[in-house]
């Protein structure tokens, strides 16, 4: 009972340990990491806050502080000598609701930072699901390569055995170590196309790379979602890049309102107490500039600009969003059309295809040399398959970035 409690005890180190040091991820969990975790959003989201503290500025009642003024000195005199002193106290107003043209333009700021900040993280989620099917799609042909090496290994054992009993000639024997070196190479090739895949996401989530954890991802390329095209269209609306332009347009027509406001004096009312000549003097009065030179002009002319160009903008962007939209649907359908197509005519005959190869080698029916190009074409079309199945994965990224769902 102790020493299987011991051996108990060494499992558990040993399985801790192991969990330590690898972590999985599926492709939802790599896109909730990188909602919360990536360097792009986050510092996508520190501009909104920035954009809150120009809106806390803008939502003073008074933009400028009160100014007070005085002086205080002696008066000479031939009834006496006093000393008289002055203070005077006034405060800008602001007419023509320039307040309120510039509370709209910052809220606008905020809404237009806001939605920026979502379609940076569209954009993100976006190569953080790419990235994340090209692994699969390595990690897929990682051990397509490795069965076929161990297979050719199982064959270069199998030739030099029946060459040391004088059954076939050293040219098969060559053939055989041939095909095993290459399957060799291809495997370290798989190998650095998956860990160069595995780098870029763990960029991507903003992962330390000075920790020894690796990652390893879950996921299968055969599932494929379905769509509809109305739904999809109906969900463009929420596209955080129109809603930004949408934004920016409102800001542009508050700083034309703020212009126009400027045809109106800033006026400042002013309080002043004083000595003179022995007398206490309360005044009040007013100044205001004169709009004769600044008028404005330039905000309005900017901001006027500004505002068609918006306009077009969004105009275009908008008919340019239904026709990506559409393109991305069709190009999906037929990226999904070309993977069905292989599984329905092609892969089932493969597995055949090598079994009956297989033995009528060992029957002598056909020789090494076709024997492998069996082998060589069996693998070549299994590789095409990954390569079409990581093809609709990528459209169907694509066409979901492209309608707006994946933000």
């Amino acid at each position: 009972m102790r020493l299987r409690g011991i051996i108990l005890f060494i499992v558990c180190l040993v399985s801790v340990a192991t969990a330590r040091g690898q972590q999985s991820l599926t492709l939802d969990q790599a896109v909730a990491r990188a909602r919360t975790r990536a360097p792009q959003i986050l510092s996508a989201r520190d501009r909104i806050d920035e954009a809150r503290g120009r809106l806390a500025g803008a939502s003073l009642l008074f933009q400028e502080n009160p100014n007070i003024s005085g002086g205080v000195g002696p008066r000479y005199s031939a009834t006496g000598d006093t000393t008289d002193y002055d203070i005077s106290i006034s405060q800008s107003l602001e007419l023509g609701g320039r307040r309120g043209a510039r509370l709209a333009g910052a809220r606008a700021g905020v809404d237009r930072e806001t939605a920026t900040s979502r379609e940076v993280s569209r954009r993100l989620l976006r190569d953080v699901s790419v990235a994340f099917v090209r692994g699969l799609a390595a990690k897929e042909r990682l051990s397509l390569v490795e069965a076929t090496s161990k297979i050719a290994d199982e064959l270069l054992r199998s030739m030099k055995r029946r060459y040391d009993a004088g059954d076939v000639p050293i040219l098969d024997v060559n053939l055989a170590r041939n095909s095993a070196a290459r399957a060799r190479a291809e495997v370290r090739a798989a190998q650095a196309a998956y860990t160069s895949a595995i780098g870029d996401l763990r960029i991507l989530l903003g992962m330390d790379t000075d920790t020894d954890e690796s990652l390893d991802i879950l996921g299968d390329l055969h599932d494929r979602k379905r769509f509809e095209l109305s739904a999809l269209i109906a969900r463009t609306g929420d596209r955080p890049d129109l809603q930004a332009l949408a934004a920016e347009k409102t800001e542009a027509e508050a700083d034309v309102r703020l212009g126009k406001a400027f045809r109106w004096p800033t006026v400042a009312p002013t309080v002043s107490y004083k000595r003179d000549q022995g007398d206490r003097v309360v005044q009040g009065g007013v100044s205001f500039t004169v709009p004769i030179f600044n008028r404005g002009q330039e905000l309005q002319a900017v901001g006027q600009a500004r505002t068609r160009r918006i306009e077009w903008e969004l105009d275009a962007t908008k008919r340019a969003v239904s026709v990506e939209v559409r393109t991305a649907y069709d190009v999906y359908n037929l990226q999904v059309a070309g993977v069905q197509e292989l599984e329905r005519d092609a892969l089932p005959s493969l597995t055949e295809n090598e079994t009956l190869a297989r033995r009528s080698f060992e029957e002598g029916e056909i020789g090494l040399v076709e024997l492998l190009l069996v082998r060589r074409d069996t693998f070549e079309l299994r590789d095409v398959y990954t390569e079409h199945l990581l093809e609709a994965a990528v459209a169907g990224v694509e066409l979901e970035f492209r309608a707006g769902v994946l933000q």
